[in-house]
């Protein structure tokens, strides 16, 4: 069976067996504007938010649907929309309807900021299963939580994806926070001399010794929580 190349956010689900409180994000169609927003409207916009919500750190304004601009703000896992004016602002979900068919807009272009904010994620930061030698077809980038019992079950299959081919790259996030006790469990797996290997111990309930060294949990929850993760893996 042959895989095209895939980066699957397996914990960026809308649901998920190990779920947590939701956090308070474009199309073929004609309606899509310029890819690029004009030099006087994004001014516009970063002013008007400056004085609005000055501790907003804005980190994109894209267009989306003619006559609103797409904005990342650090922290938020939602997208704000805003007309060129900077005179209104909403924050929710652009739906396309043509005919019988719905596109959320909203969602395809997150698509397009999870896969380049994990592309810039450093390979060393994350705890790596490759795929069998010479089988590499994919990769699958998995939230996870050590506390979360489904991620464990997930844990079981992974030598079935190695072997299908899939490198399957973990990311830490502690559904708790940061910090708590599960990022503490967390920082002993990032911290150990064989990460790969107390993962794998940990999530089958056996014990991992306490470790802590400087490590990207932290980030890797900061990044979770921007990307919308809701649930892991």
């Amino acid at each position: 069976m042959k895989f095209a190349h895939l980066t699957l956010m397996m914990g960026l689900a809308l649901t998920s067996a190990c779920s947590q409180a939701e956090p308070p994000m474009v199309s073929k169609n004609t309606s899509v504007v310029a890819a690029t927003t004009p030099a006087n409207v994004e001014e516009t916009i970063r002013n008007t938010l400056k004085q609005a919500i000055p501790d907003a750190e804005i980190l994109s304004i894209t267009p989306s649907v003619a006559g609103l601009y797409a904005i990342k703000a650090k922290g938020y896992a939602s997208t704000a929309y805003m007309t060129a004016d900077g005179k209104y602002m909403f924050q929710g979900e652009i739906i396309e309807i043509e005919g019988s068919k719905l596109t959320n807009i909203t969602e395809k272009g997150m698509a397009d900021v999870r896969k380049a904010a994990l592309a810039n994620v450093p390979l060393k930061d994350m705890i790596i299963y490759p795929a069998a030698e010479g089988k590499t077809k994919g990769v699958v980038y998995v939230f996870t939580d050590v506390d979360c019992g489904y991620c464990r079950k997930i844990h079981q299959e992974v030598p079935v994806m190695n072997n299908m081919g899939i490198e399957v790259r973990y990311l830490a996030f502690p559904r708790a926070g940061y910090p708590s006790p599960t990022s503490q469990k967390m920082d002993a797996i990032w911290c150990n001399a064989k990460p790969t290997e107390a993962m794998t111990a940990m999530k089958n309930n056996q014990p991992v010794p306490p470790a802590s060294c400087e490590n990207p949990i932290k980030s890797q929850y900061e990044l979770g929580q921007e990307l919308g993760v809701r649930g892991t893996l």
